[in-house]
């Protein structure tokens, strides 16, 4: 492989002298230096990207309309029109459905396309049941008022959405416009800013005639149309034909020269070529969140949780917001550049309603988001995509939950994951041998830290070839996952989507004989550059491809593999070291011709997809949950297992980051997700090494988020758990220490998630949507309902404050001290987080030290209970065997506990023949909100027989509690506590 200053720049696995002498020889010694930066300059921007140059700041000379004598409701109720006007005047065919969730579907595509249906994949949404629309009259006391004129004068038509009482959406007809209304209140405006366009496929030599501007009300004024042409013009009542303007064919010349030097039919990038064998594709339009101000989503970006606007009088940032999934390392905070993931949905808030939209479209999109004051106040995002087709998901809400509820109908929820994922996971880049694994666990084991797995980065490959070991490291590795497997513990071992290209090696070889791997524009093998050098990519987008790589993880095809071992797929942009913007080519094809960029962003998900499909598969009966972890991601990649958010730095600012990040990933959907604790990037990034108080502070925060990794590249110092000294190590067995006392709660959020798409990590807001002075908050969030975060991400701080939202009272986790204000100043010396328990809440914990969720199965439970004002609680405990598919067929238990008036009640939700959970209530611990005398006794009723129990007041932690209650957590049963 010729050697270049981008494969040199970006190949560690080089040796290190081999890499300076090279670089002497190139005279790029620059390259020896570690940059404190992203890159940029690999990097498109928005005016270096020839569709969102052409589209950002020109929208549609000639708005759209909709014929009237084309739209057509057909028996199952779905509507159907075209679509004409425009700057080509080229028809289009709408459709527009609703679904039994309650979401609302717009599809707008070519009516005559040149080369057959353009590209979409099938796969990735879920099937729906469709529910009809309904027609509404004028007159229909269901109609929105403000559009009653235009309905009765026939410029909109109005359909209902379910039953009485749901959504409506209209359709505007001149110009085209949908607007949707919840509770008579416009919440959701589709081309309200009239930048709808959709660039059809032409032939290059076919210059494409563009009318002249002006509005379509200007153009039809007077004048009835009563129908439209092959050529998509107007023919009017009159039986005059609306005119292409007298200077067309100058039109038509200045486009097709314009066309050639703006990157319509080509376009490069650096040294990289895009040939652009369909010249230009690209779709748009606008979108307006009516009355708020805040808008949400688009993960994965670094900026605030509240998007901030890109254009406008309150713009932050120049560039577009954008979705284009790369491998950006040593990626910049504070900014709408492109990261691993991308999912393109939106969500806005106002403390009337929540309403979301996904633009359901994979290729390339940038983003802009612009705010009016008002009033009313509004937001609208402006999406412009390279190619596909226009096909947008309304989600009408109008709660939270019922937006997450109808996002999951169509992309999927988290599964429940196996209970061992949720403990502590240690991992660096790289675990040197065998014996460093030894003395890791065994570490972990002499100073009674709890961890479940630990993971080995690429080095442990044969020359970083997948599937395969390095013979004289890790010479025995099944003897090795069995140690670990004997207390307990798994191992995670990463598989990325680069082959190398090696006749010699097995999986190479023999998907270059079946021809699996993406290819280049004319047809040959794609070779690009990564760790192992030269390599093939798998093309993931065949379902052919991800069936035979599920094959690979079969035991007698990963050799040395055992059922406690799991995979973490990274570098799934895919990653590219000397492809444009570190990925392929976009007129790369798969196997069946589909050029690269409509696909991309699908790529990380089909092969996270894949992977879990094969650790499923190697299984027989397949009775164990995959685990696996992706980097990049897309919409509907909950199904398939957790994700992190790569390659962050060991800064105090990144830290703070991971907060929005990650709660920017729940509300798309992808609620299993975690930053790397202690920051990947130390002295290899260019920084330095995390001290005990960053990666104290960071273990408190990963302790508190769903997916709980310590991870560290491999020129940074050793940063287990013990290597900051005596002190430190204390503080961090406490802090995981309360991480798994409470994996039952997280659990149990998890069953919740799988059962109702609710994220388990959420912005304060999604619990509490009136509490308007959440909307911006993102130094602190929720865990379910009923715990309150507020991690310290400052150095030297030793307090917080506290923003306690609702009206009842908050207490704190570890001394009970009740809050009842608006906010507080919190105590938070180092090794404390604060974390406050719901006024109105139960949460179960178990208190037992183990080494790992392994022996916590039958452990007891405490019950901390957490009255509200009213003296009220209320909780669950879902309880199955932790991993396996039982619980799909009710081999689950699920307890409800209530108190109220005194009495502490379990009722079973949920029961079974074919699991009876072994637990038992070990322990009950009431906060109480004001100091209280004793009671006179206790009483515990189980299966009709009564008997007391013993209590204690404790003043230190400000909580009654009542001891050995004894009794199965699958029984049905009531403490009473007697004044």
């Amino acid at each position: 492989k010729p050697l270049t200053v981008d494969s040199l720049s970006t190949c560690p696995s080089l040796g290190r002298e081999t890499m300076r002498c090279a670089a002497l020889a190139l005279g790029v010694l620059s390259l020896l230096v570690p940059a404190v930066c992203v890159d940029r300059s690999k990097f498109r921007t928005c005016s270096q990207t020839s569709f969102c140059r052409r589209r950002r700041e020109a929208p549609s000379a000639r708005e759209y309309l909709i014929a009237p004598s084309s739209l057509a409701l057909d028996a199952a109720g779905k509507l159907s029109a075209q679509l004409h006007g425009g700057p080509y005047g080229v028809p289009l065919a709408l459709s527009l459905e609703t679904y039994s969730s309650g979401s609302v579907r717009m599809r707008i595509v070519e009516s005559s396309p040149l080369h057959g249906p353009r590209w979409e994949p099938q796969d990735i949404l879920l099937p729906q049941t469709g529910a009809p629309l309904r027609k509404l009259s004028a007159d229909s006391p269901e109609l929105p008022a403000e559009i009653a004129a235009a309905a009765a004068s026939a410029d909109a038509s109005a359909y209902a959405v379910g039953e009485a009482g749901g959504a409506v959406v209209v359709l505007h007809l001149h110009p085209f416009r949908v607007s949707l209304y919840q509770g008579g209140v416009k919440t959701l405006d589709l081309n309200n800013g009239g930048k709808f366009y959709f660039e059809h496929h032409r032939k290059r030599e076919d210059a494409a005639i563009a009318l002249p501007a002006g509005k379509a009300e200007d153009v039809h004024a007077g004048k009835t149309i009563v129908d439209y042409g092959e050529d998509g013009l107007a023919v009017y009542s009159d039986g005059t034909k609306q005119e292409k303007g007298a200077d067309a064919e100058a039109v038509a010349e200045t486009t097709a020269d314009s066309a050639a030097s703006d990157g319509e039919w080509e376009e490069s990038f650096g040294s990289h070529h895009d040939s652009k064998p369909f010249g230009p594709s690209s779709v748009g339009m606008d979108v307006t969140f009516p009355s708020t101000h805040y808008v949400y989503g688009l993960a994965e970006h670094t900026g605030p949780l509240n998007l901030a606007s890109t254009t406008g009088e309150q713009a932050k940032y120049s560039e577009p917001y954008r979705l284009w999934t790369l491998d950006v390392y040593d990626y910049e905070l504070d900014s709408p550049m492109a990261l691993y993931g991308g999912v393109p949905l939106l969500l806005g808030h106002n403390a009337n309603s929540t309403t979301g939209l996904l633009w359901f479209n994979p290729s390339e999109a940038f983003i802009d988001i612009s705010r009016s004051g008002g009033p009313p106040a509004s937001t609208s995002a402006y999406w412009m995509s390279e190619s596909g087709v226009v096909d947008v998901m309304m989600l009408p809400g109008p709660r939270p939950a019922d937006v997450f509820a109808q996002y999951a109908s169509l992309t999927g929820v988290t599964p429940l994951p196996p209970l061992f994922s949720l403990g502590y996971h240690q991992c660096r880049w790289n675990y040197n041998d065998e014996a460093d694994v030894k003395y890791v666990h065994n570490q972990f084991e002499t100073l009674d830290i709890p961890f479940d797995v630990l993971w080995l980065d690429i080095e442990h490959t044969d020359g970083k070839r997948y599937f395969t070991w390095d013979s004289f490291k890790f010479g025995n590795p099944k003897a090795m996952q069995e140690e670990l497997a004997a207390t307990g513990r798994k191992m995670v071992t990463i598989v990325d989507p680069h082959i190398k290209i090696d006749s010699n090696y097995a999986v190479y070889q023999e998907a270059h004989e079946k021809k699996l791997y993406v290819q280049t524009k004319d047809g040959n093998e794609f070779d690009g550059w990564c760790w192992p050098g030269s390599s093939a990519y798998l093309d993931f987008t065949s379902a052919d491809v991800r069936e035979w790589w599920a094959g690979r993880f079969a035991y007698d095809k990963y050799l040395g593999s055992t059922p406690t071992l799991y995979t973490w797929n990274d570098m799934n942009e895919p990653s590219v070291f000397n492809g444009p913007e570190v990925s392929m080519s976009k007129d790369s094809k798969s196997i069946a011709g589909v050029e690269h960029r409509e696909w991309h962003n699908l790529y990380g998900m089909y092969m996270h997809r894949a992977t879990a499909e094969g650790l499923l598969q190697r299984n027989e009966p397949q009775d164990k949950r995959p685990f696996v972890l992706s980097r990049s991601f897309y919409s509907g990649s909950q199904r398939w297992g957790p994700i992190w958010t790569g390659d962050n730095a060991c800064k105090w600012d990144h830290l703070e980051a991971s907060l929005p990040m990650l709660m920017a990933l729940g509300l798309c959907g992808i609620t299993f997700s975690g930053a790397d604790v202690g920051g990947f990037l130390g002295k290899g990034g260019g920084y330095g090494d995390p001290d005990h108080e960053l990666f104290t502070r960071w273990f408190e925060t990963g302790a508190y988020t769903p997916f709980f990794r310590g991870h560290a590249h491999h020129d940074s110092a050793r940063r287990e758990p013990w290597t900051f000294g005596d002190e430190t190590t204390a503080r961090l067995r406490e802090i995981a220490k309360e991480r798994y006392q409470l994996l039952a709660y997280w659990y149990s959020l998890f069953h919740l998630a799988e059962t109702t798409g609710m994220p388990v990590m959420v912005p304060v807001w999604v619990h509490y949507p009136a509490d308007e002075a959440s909307f911006g908050t993102e130094n602190q969030y929720l865990v379910g309902t009923d715990l309150l975060v507020h991690p310290v991400t400052s150095k030297g701080a030793t307090s917080a404050t506290v923003a306690f939202p609702g009206s009842e009272p908050w207490y704190g986790v570890r001394d009970g001290s009740v809050f009842t204000s608006a906010s507080a100043e919190v105590a938070a010396p180092l090794g404390t987080i604060p974390v406050f328990q719901r006024g109105g809440s139960i949460v179960p914990r178990q208190m037992r030290l183990r080494r790992s969720s392994v022996p916590m199965v039958r452990d007891p439970y405490t019950l901390v209970v957490a009255p509200d004002t009213a003296g009220a609680a209320s909780g669950i405990l879902f309880l199955d065997s932790g991993d396996g598919y039982a619980y799909q067929q009710g081999g689950y238990h699920l307890c409800e506990f209530t108190f109220a008036d005194g009495k502490l009640t379990n009722t079973a939700k949920h029961a079974s023949n074919s699991y009876m959970p072994p637990n038992k209530l070990e322990r009950v611990e009431l906060l109480l909100p004001v100091k209280a005398g004793l009671p006179s006794r206790v009483s515990l009723l189980v299966d009709g027989s009564e008997t007391d129990l013993g209590f204690s007041f404790s003043e230190e932690t400000n909580r009654l509690v009542l001891r050995k209650p004894d009794v199965l957590m699958a029984k049905e049963w009531a403490i009473t506590i007697h004044k």
